[in-house]
């Protein structure tokens, strides 16, 4: 339950934006940004304006100002974001579409976690020759730009397949990457309806 307290301390995008970096600069790191450091990661013009957020960031409960060069205690840790996995999506025939959340990814650097960012366990061999296996988590993104060549997450008919695109004026095909398996065509109206996402990497099963 939130409290009236809770809602003072609450911290404004910007403020959080400030946070978040003092955060990960002391995980890189091992020892707190300056306010030089903080200023050039935001573009502030001056130390001032660092100054101001720090006092918010105290004034809230999340810093402590030691009066030093690099003197900043962080006394609040932020809760660690991390990319859910949504289910399964075929590199094979199409199969039933993704619609739980089956457990989270940690981050595994580059594919950190941001928004509309989410994975799917592969079943199936279409794939294969793009280095896609059986097993392995794909990790795709919403609300990207997709171009030709992209490899892709789609629903057909409610069913979930991940192929490589090749458009044209009027039709999408969807291929697999393996000669055992037929391309899928579908309609240029078809494809933008129905899209879930592009394919931006994926996570080896082996180290799960």
């Amino acid at each position: 339950m939130n409290t009236k307290a809770d809602d003072k301390n609450k911290l404004t995008k910007s403020q959080q934006k400030v946070f978040d970096f003092i955060c990960r600069f002391k995980d890189s790191e091992g020892y707190p940004p300056t306010y030089r450091d903080i200023a050039k990661e935001f573009n502030y013009g001056s130390d001032g304006t660092v100054k101001t957020y720090l006092i918010y960031l105290e004034n809230k409960g999340y810093i402590q100002r030691l009066g030093k060069a690099r003197g900043l205690k962080i006394l609040k840790t932020p809760p660690k974001k991390v990319i859910p996995i949504l289910g399964e999506i075929a590199a094979g025939n199409p199969i039933a579409a993704y619609e739980d959340n089956i457990g989270t990814l940690d981050d595994i650097e580059p594919l950190t976690y941001q928004p509309d960012r989410f994975a799917l366990k592969i079943r199936g061999d279409s794939m294969i020759d793009a280095g896609i296996f059986d097993g392995d988590l794909a990790i795709i993104q919403r609300n990207t730009h997709i171009k030709n060549n992209d490899i892709v997450a789609v629903l057909l008919d409610d069913d979930a397949t991940l192929k490589r695109l090749r458009q044209t004026n009027d039709q999408v095909t969807l291929l697999p990457e393996n000669k055992n398996y037929e391309p899928i065509v579908v309609t240029q109206q078809q494809f933008q309806a129905r899209i879930v996402g592009k394919y931006i990497g994926l996570v080896r099963s082996s180290i799960l």
